[in-house]
Order: structure tokens, then sequence, then C-alpha cells
């Protein structure tokens, strides 16, 4: 079964915090053990830091709309019992780039640069899909 959750960012600060809570209140939703109960710790364990992980990629994008895009920025999970996908969008107000990892290294008193970078670890693929009204940047993360 294929669920998709969609939500309007706040254009604001809380947007990366809100992500984050949503992200997670979907995934309890639908049940983030893909389905079956769980019945060990370790099985547990893994599920709450799969959840963590997918909070955090959903920081990134939420925080990266908000600094480089324009409202309104809307936040969208499709979530099946393999995958995650996390698309975060927004308005091409301001030109529509495309977002670009962050040349490394990176100085550590730098403060920002690493979102992407992150996303590009954490998530199994990611990318951006630029068109005349909008830029979507996405990331999808494997549940199994």
């Amino acid at each position: 079964m294929t669920v998709t959750h969609s939500w309007t960012l706040p254009a604001d600060t809380t947007a990366a915090a809100a992500g984050r809570d949503f992200v997670r209140s979907a995934l309890a939703e639908y049940g983030n053990s893909s389905e079956t109960s769980s019945t060990s710790d370790t099985a547990d364990t893994a599920a709450a830091e799969a959840v963590e992980v997918a909070a955090a990629v959903t920081s990134e994008l939420c925080t990266n709309a908000i600094l480089h895009g324009s409202p309104p920025q809307s936040l969208k999970l499709v979530i099946d019992r393999e995958h995650l996908r996390i698309e975060v969008s927004n308005s091409n107000r301001v030109g529509g780039t495309v977002p670009k990892l962050a040349t490394m290294p990176i100085r550590s008193d730098t403060v920002g640069g690493r979102g992407l970078n992150l996303v590009n670890v954490l998530a199994s693929t990611w990318g951006t899909d630029v068109n005349s009204g909008s830029t979507t940047v996405w990331a999808v993360m494997s549940r199994s």
C-alpha cells in the first residue's frame, strides 16, 4: 500500500522542525516497521533510527527551500513498504536554480553548505526537478 502525505511548510525558520515532526508523524501513522510487527529490540532500534534519518533529510530539504526558494513551499511524502520519497517544492519566483552539492572541504567554522552533502550520504538517491513554476528537491530512502 502506498500512502501520500502533503503539507504546506510555514514560510519561516520553523519549517525544518515542523517538517521533522511531519515526517515522524506520517511514518508512525503508516507503521514504520513495513506493516509487520517487530519482536526484537534490534529491529525496533533500527526502525527508530530510520525515522530519525528521514527526519534529518527532511529537515535539510525544508531548510534549503526556506533559505533559497520562494513561497509557497510544500512537503510531500510518498511511503510504501520498501521506500520513502521526500519531496520539497518551492515557487520559482527567484529564478529556479538547481541545487548543487557544496565543494568540499568546507571550513569547520562555515555556517551552512553541508545540507545536500548530508542528504547525499543518507538517501539512496536524490535529485531535482525544475520547471517554469517550481523547483522540487527529492530524496528516496529505503525502508527495508
